[in-house]
């Protein structure tokens, strides 16, 4: 399974759009890996995309892609930087010619009535090029070529409106944890008691070394406390890949400051562009 970052920023991005903390300065005056985008995760060249933030345009064109060929599109939850509904209404025979694929967007009732209102301010819908498909919590679909499970998260409202998935193909699972506080002894419970061993786990560290990050993201100590909690229930080990990433410049820290850190428990710190294989 090949692990795409095409962003890796919370919603502010770094530079944020109105800011001008340390972090910020120093994303514009070096750039490079310090420069973060919304993020939005493609797995398996475009087999399957996680998100839609309003910052999709920017990764097509960075990164080459092409959208019109992806069939499977996953929601995490409705905050904007993850679901930019309108830009997907760009998809009806009003704004794009030749479409020889219908897009399938996945996510929980939530983001549902977030996707159904960018058609309704449209009011035209057209399902055979792009419809919507409804998960509910703590269940297993077949998406494509992969087996997802829908898992509620710690953020938003709190109340199933945001999801983080296991995502399995070909033996090779992935725990995409973006955004989330610290998971439910619920979640925990269900990745045992389905025996979800896994192999990789992308971490949202929007707090990076912070004490506290309001309970609806995770910081660097929850990061590795999950790891530990995962550990003792046998879902992770020494084999499995740990990524930080959804970086807020109110972390604090630059791309370095963050890796010299990560480096240190064996983690890998996300970038945009940034491609790994698991």
């Amino acid at each position: 399974m090949k692990i795409h970052y095409l962003g890796t920023a919370a919603a502010e991005r770094v530079p944020g759009i109105f800011c001008n903390c340390r972090i910020c300065r120093y994303a514009r005056e070096h750039g490079g890996k310090d420069l973060r985008t919304q993020t939005q995760t493609l797995i398996d060249d475009g087999e399957l995309l996680i998100d839609f933030p309003g910052d999709s345009y920017f990764h097509l064109r960075e990164h080459q892609l092409n959208f019109n060929e992806i069939e499977h599109l996953l929601i995490t939850h409705w905050h904007s930087d993850h679901l930019y509904a309108e830009d997907l209404a760009f998809r009806m025979s009003s704004y794009a010619n030749d479409l020889d694929k219908k897009l399938t967007v996945y996510g929980n009732a939530t983001v549902h009535r977030f996707f159904d209102r960018a058609f309704e301010l449209e009011k035209m819908i057209e399902p055979e090029r792009i419809e919507f498909q409804e998960l509910a919590p703590f269940e297993k679909y077949q998406i494509g070529e992969y087996q997802v499970h829908t898992l509620p998260a710690v953020h938003g409202q709190k109340n199933g409106d945001c999801f983080i998935y296991v995502i399995e193909r070909d033996g090779k699972r992935l725990f995409y944890t973006h955004d989330t506080g610290f998971p439910t002894d619920e979640v925990l419970d269900y990745l045992e008691e389905n025996q979800l061993k896994l192999d990789a786990i992308s971490l949202d560290c929007t707090g990076q070394n912070m004490t506290y990050v309001g309970g609806i993201h995770m910081n660097l100590g929850e990061n590795l406390r999950l790891i530990q909690s995962l550990s003792e229930r046998g879902l992770c080990d020494e084999k499995t890949t740990y990524v930080l990433s959804h970086f807020s410049h109110n972390g604090g820290l630059t791309h370095q400051e963050m890796k010299e850190l990560a480096d240190e428990h064996q983690m890998l710190t996300a970038y945009d562009g940034m491609l790994i294989e698991i």
